[in-house]
């Protein structure tokens, strides 16, 4: 029989409380803790009335009990922890099952809330080319040396959709990045265990093959340079000049607008970023750093700017077409395509010696000679845009290295030299 037991609360109500026992323990002969629970009659219920209806609640959960529907704490505590277990079982029995084709697509529904459509693009490019290889694996049946020949033969093997020419270190290495971020992923959401790519090391470019990565010019190179561009068009010349002189991005100096740039005092708001992809275009997001920034261009690319938008002014009217406000345009009128400095300085390049010339390539020059010759690096950092001033010191250690010595050089003459 359940034991009922009347109690008035603060509040001056009636409830019962209902125990049930549930014997002794077979081992310490203690008795079990009893299965519980309460019954509160509507209130204006006699006590008589009450008492009888909490024997029906009473009888009620006592069947309840013995048909095992009901569980005290601990036994509820233990159900909803054997409940996780198993969840987890299935999940790992589930896991085992996953290819690398179907983490493949777990990977890229995440990734497109997070990712920005560049990214996006060479995650596509990677698991494009990726996936008839590695695709029927199972992921935890992926190892290192897979991984390692899969690497290794894109580097040997590995040509172009495009045009079938070998593989560039470059393409090799972002293959190498983003499959390695796949397989960190893939541990995180615990599908496996490690990932066959932790001790593998990124691939070193072959003796014969020159690496992409832009290298600053030197100060002498820099002039040469500009004396070339005056025998280049006048868009051009401007475009690579304010490339020179501010540092920033391709992207950036292709999504400026006439009214971001002050033609009198120079200064300059760099707040968007082009970018081009093949499945959405050219389109116009922030800059890398997330944030804008202003930076104060000197007067030859302020003079050049004005003649170019003479000059441009004057062509969108013969043509009849209307005026977008971009800086740097198409034939049309419209944003110059991002890819296309690149294009343009590459083809500069080889007709004026400058092997490997790169928009970067003069993003690195602007830093180099400006740190070089005595510019502070707060300063340089934030023409730049890069997140912190520590970014900038480690990439363009070098040209810090040269300014100390010019500024020990002035020391010297101040200190230690008779007058």
């Amino acid at each position: 029989m359940p034991s009922i037991t009347e109690r008035i609360l603060k509040d001056g109500s009636r409830v019962y409380e209902i125990r049930v026992a549930r014997g002794r323990d077979p081992v310490t002969g203690k008795p079990l803790t009893p299965y519980t629970t309460r019954y509160k009659p509507p209130e204006g219920w006699s006590a008589n009335k009450a008492m009888k209806r909490a024997q029906v609640e009473a009888a009620a959960f006592e069947a309840r009990c013995q048909a095992g529907e009901v569980m005290t704490k601990a036994e509820r505590k233990a159900f909803e922890l054997e409940q996780i277990r198993i969840a987890e079982q299935a999940k790992r029995e589930e896991s085992l099952k996953l290819t690398f084709s179907g983490y493949v697509e777990l990977f890229m529904k995440e990734s497109e809330l997070t990712r920005s459509d560049g990214t996006l693009t060479n995650y596509r490019t990677v698991f494009r080319r990726a996936k008839p290889i590695l695709g029927d694996y199972k992921m935890t049946e992926i190892t290192p040396i897979i991984m390692r020949t899969y690497i290794t033969e894109l580097q040997s093997k590995g040509v172009s959709e495009r045009n079938g020419a070998p593989l560039s270190y470059n393409t090799v290495a972002k293959h190498y990045n983003v499959l390695h971020t796949l397989f960190e992923a893939a541990v995180t959401d615990e599908i496996i265990d490690y990932s066959p790519m932790q001790r593998m090391k990124k691939p070193k470019p072959k003796k014969d093959e020159i690496k992409t990565d832009s290298k600053a010019l030197t100060l002498e190179q820099s002039k040469r340079l500009i004396e070339c561009l005056k025998a280049e068009p006048l868009m051009w010349r401007a475009l690579v000049m304010l490339l020179l002189d501010s540092g920033c991005r391709r992207g950036e100096a292709v999504a400026l607008r006439w009214e971001n740039v002050n033609l009198k005092s120079g200064y300059t708001e760099i707040k968007g970023n082009a970018q081009y992809t093949v499945e959405k275009g050219k389109y116009i997001t922030t800059p890398k750093s997330g944030k804008g920034r202003l930076v104060i261009l000197n007067q030859p690319i302020l003079d050049l700017l004005k003649e170019w938008k003479r000059e441009q002014t004057k062509w969108l009217f013969s043509m009849g077409l209307p005026h977008t406000g971009f800086i740097f345009t198409q034939d049309d009128g419209e944003m110059l395509n991002p890819n296309a400095p690149t294009k343009y300085l590459s083809k500069f390049g080889k007709r004026y010696n400058f092997p490997g010339l790169h928009p970067h390539t003069l993003r690195h020059t602007m830093a180099t000679v400006s740190i070089a010759n005595g510019a502070d690096v707060v300063s340089v950092s934030k023409k730049l845009g890069h997140a912190a001033p520590s970014i900038t010191l480690n990439i363009y250690s070098h040209a810090n290295q040269e300014a100390q010595l010019r500024a020990n050089k002035t020391l010297e003459s101040a200190l230690y030299k008779k007058a």
